[in-house]
């Protein structure tokens, strides 16, 4: 017998296995649903710990040692959808709010950011509102307060950069203030060397920009015996070179706030990554989406312990559904909050059932919201 013959061989008896396999699927799914019924009519709980605990080490005491790894997988994927289809058959009130959609304002809109004309912020506003009235605001927080109070309809900040990552202080802010996520737009981000009309390097002794500005261009700076000052934005950072008017400093920031404060691009395109991107965000006080949004942002915690994290992204996917991005904030020493961007509509039964199934693993969960990108 050939290779070929004996690879057809192996795959008769997998096929063969996988047939028993299912059908003992089909008995365990509906001994589940006999299990789920009777816990509807005591009013019980669908998670047991410790029952699901002693499921897995029944498990190993059968499995090869070779196995044990897998197998504790394989139980923990059943055990998943098991609880999958007790949810679902016991219609339970989900464990997640999924608040209503709010109407989408079109007309007379008012947009806050962080920082001053020329900042990167006021790009992405512009960008996403075109035609809005926009308002400048010294802090982060500042927008989250009057978005949240009703002084403007929306909100953009800066959430993360492809070179320097995630802006922790946003993602700390989302989850303070209770806004929601209705939009997002990537900005290419040119950093370039700003300075007075005249100036020239070796005049240079220090350089003000926003510390994502300075992570950006760390290549650009390296070696140069400069002092480097921390501004709000690197808008901000403009403004100050101008108003000092004098070749001894210069910022690190756009050709927007190079033309708004009458500086000279002195070196452009300073950054270490041609492809030097920022995600902005739109924050609303209610959450805005409809059938076309292709984005679901998720706040949720866990227990402490093995396998938590593991067992709320199980529930991801198995519904077949993918994670852009997933960032953890610190709450305490041993504690740690996660947001999770998955690439599905909330409105769709599929994506509900998932994170009412990711809610039952959580202490605590919360659905951020439901957006789409625009395009650059």
């Amino acid at each position: 017998m050939n290779n070929k013959e004996k690879l057809e061989v192996l795959r008769q008896d997998i096929d063969s296995v996988d047939r028993e396999l299912v059908t003992l699927f089909g008995k365990r799914m509906n001994a589940v649903k006999e299990i789920g019924r009777i816990k509807t009519e005591g009013n019980m709980a669908i998670l047991d710990k410790d029952r699901e605990q002693k499921v897995i080490e029944k498990a190993l005491a059968l499995a090869d040692d070779e196995l044990k790894a897998e197998t504790i997988s394989f139980m923990r994927t059943l055990m998943a959808l098991s609880k999958m289809k007790q949810s679902k058959d016991m219609s339970m009130t989900s464990p997640v709010d999924f608040p209503a959609s709010a109407a989408k304002k079109t007309e007379n809109i008012k947009v806050a950011y962080q920082g001053v004309t020329g900042a990167w912020s006021q790009q992405g506003a512009v960008r996403l509102f075109p035609q809005a009235e926009l308002c400048q605001f010294e802090y982060f927080e500042d927008v989250f307060n009057v978005v949240k109070s009703g002084g403007a309809d929306y909100g953009v900040l800066p959430i993360e950069n492809s070179q320097t990552g995630a802006i922790g202080e946003v993602y700390d802010l989302l989850k303070k203030h209770s806004c929601y996520i209705v939009g997002e737009v990537w900005i290419t981000i040119a950093q370039c060397l700003l300075a007075t009309q005249g100036t020239e390097l070796a005049d240079i002794r220090e350089v003000f920009s926003h510390p994502e500005g300075f992570g950006q261009s760390r290549r650009f700076l390296k070696g140069k015996n400069w002092d480097l000052t921390a501004c709000r934005n690197t808008a901000v950072a403009a403004q100050m070179v101008a108003e000092k008017n004098s070749p001894k400093y210069a910022a690190i920031g756009s050709r927007q706030a190079a033309q708004a404060y009458g500086l000279n691009v002195l070196v452009p395109d300073i950054m270490d990554s041609a492809n030097n991107k920022t995600r902005f965000i739109v924050i609303a006080g209610q959450p805005i989406y409809d059938e076309s949004c292709s984005i679901t942002s998720v706040t949720f915690s866990t227990a402490h312990k093995s396998g938590a994290l593991c067992a709320v992204l199980e529930s991801f996917m198995l519904a077949g559904i993918n994670l852009t991005r997933i960032e953890s904030r610190p709450v305490s020493q041993d504690r740690y909050r996660f947001f999770a961007d998955l690439q599905t509509n909330i409105l769709a039964e599929s994506t509900r059932d998932a994170l009412s199934q990711a809610a039952t693993q959580c202490d605590y969960f919360e659905v951020l919201g439901c957006y789409s990108t625009t395009e650059e």
